[in-house]
């Protein structure tokens, strides 16, 4: 009977996932298409920078610090441009993670099924045993994740950079703005709410910081090569914020009470 049954599981799997290949296509192909028409307005900004740029380079060669009104609303109007340019194309990438994203979510609730249907076939063959009441499950079960635990943030993580911090030669500069920061302009706010996407954490990802947590949002690593204290830190933890800016090295607190650190 069991056996029988496998035929059964199979179809209905089959025609569940049939859809998968054509929903998925229409995803990537969206994105590609996203990704074109954000390029596109990317390449003329930069077209339009490198023109006013000029008009600028030729008014102080000829010594006329007062530009023309012709030259000053060229300038102007291009500079609107470009700001617009900036924000579609911001959006545009916004659309892809959400785009991403679904087909992410379309791809796990296909895999989920097949996890419960291998599931169900096996507890039919305890049944009629064919195998062994204790055998155990074919797959194990799937960890419980506190729904707290989310990554919420695009912006470089431990994860996300996937470098060793002893290699960090760039985050010993800090006479730059971190690549933590959130994008710069006028809608640096709604970026963020945008982008802010739930997913939940893999139960085998490293924490970091004082709260023994996963990465998520903007954190900053200690300069202490040994750091014991979690290497990367939670801004809200040790008392930062995104507007923070760093000159020089930054210890935790745990490396702080070092003497090594004073």
């Amino acid at each position: 009977m069991a056996i029988a049954r496998t035929g059964v599981y199979v179809d209905d799997y089959l025609e569940y996932a049939s859809t998968l290949p054509a929903e998925l296509q229409r995803l990537l192909n969206t994105i590609r298409e996203l990704d074109e028409r954000s390029q596109s307005m990317v390449n003329q900004t930069r077209q339009q920078t490198k023109y006013c740029l000029g008009l600028a380079s030729q008014s102080t060669r000829r010594g006329n610090v007062n530009n023309s009104i012709e030259e000053d609303e060229a300038v102007e109007k291009m500079r609107k441009e470009i700001e617009g340019n900036q924000d579609n194309a911001l959006s545009l990438c916004t659309e892809k993670v959400l785009l991403a994203r679904q087909a992410y979510d379309l791809i796990d609730s296909h895999i989920k099924r097949l996890d419960e249907d291998l599931n169900n076939f096996a507890e039919d063959l305890k049944q009629e045993g064919k195998i062994s009441a204790d055998e155990p499950a074919i797959l194990p079960p799937l960890p419980i994740i506190p729904k707290i635990e989310k990554r919420k943030s695009i912006y470089v993580t431990p994860q996300s950079k996937r470098l060793d911090f002893r290699d960090r030669e760039w985050d010993r500069e800090r006479d730059r703005d971190f690549e933590l920061m959130p994008p710069p302009g006028s809608h640096r706010k709604d970026f963020t709410a945008a982008m802010d996407i739930d997913q939940p954490i893999d139960p085998n990802e490293p924490t970091y910081c004082v709260c023994h947590q996963v990465s998520f949002g903007d954190m900053i690593a200690c300069d202490n090569e040994t750091c014991q204290g979690g290497e990367w830190f939670h801004y809200t933890c040790v008392g930062l914020t995104p507007e923070t800016r760093f000159k020089g090295k930054w210890y935790c607190p745990t490396c702080r009470s070092l003497p090594q650190s004073q």
